[in-house]
């Protein structure tokens, strides 16, 4: 069973840690951030983490989530678009489109 499975199965468990977490970022200003948005980005830290953790482990990384650090992915997830959007201008600049 892969861990985004396990995480899954874990979800509606945890489901009241989850809604207090939602509803600390919208009352820290990230109002439009909805559960999905939410769990997917859990899900995107715990690739980072070691795969063998445990129920509470799950639970205290969820709680210790914080806004700068969904903050820090918009923004890194921003540059990323923005360097293939260049890379891409680049390109299109060095091979013209010849009629």
């Amino acid at each position: 069973m892969s861990d985004i499975q396990h995480y899954q199965e874990w979800r509606e468990h945890i489901q009241p840690f989850l809604d207090s977490k939602l509803e600390e970022f919208h009352t820290l200003g990230l109002k439009r951030l909805t559960m999905g948005e939410l769990w997917a980005f859990i899900e995107e830290t715990m690739e980072k983490k070691d795969k063998s953790v445990k129920l509470h482990e799950f639970v205290n990384h969820v709680m210790g989530l914080s806004v700068n650090d969904y903050m820090d992915k918009l923004r890194k997830d921003m540059f990323k678009g923005s360097a293939s959007f260049l890379e891409e201008s680049l390109s299109s600049l060095n091979n013209p489109i010849e009629s």
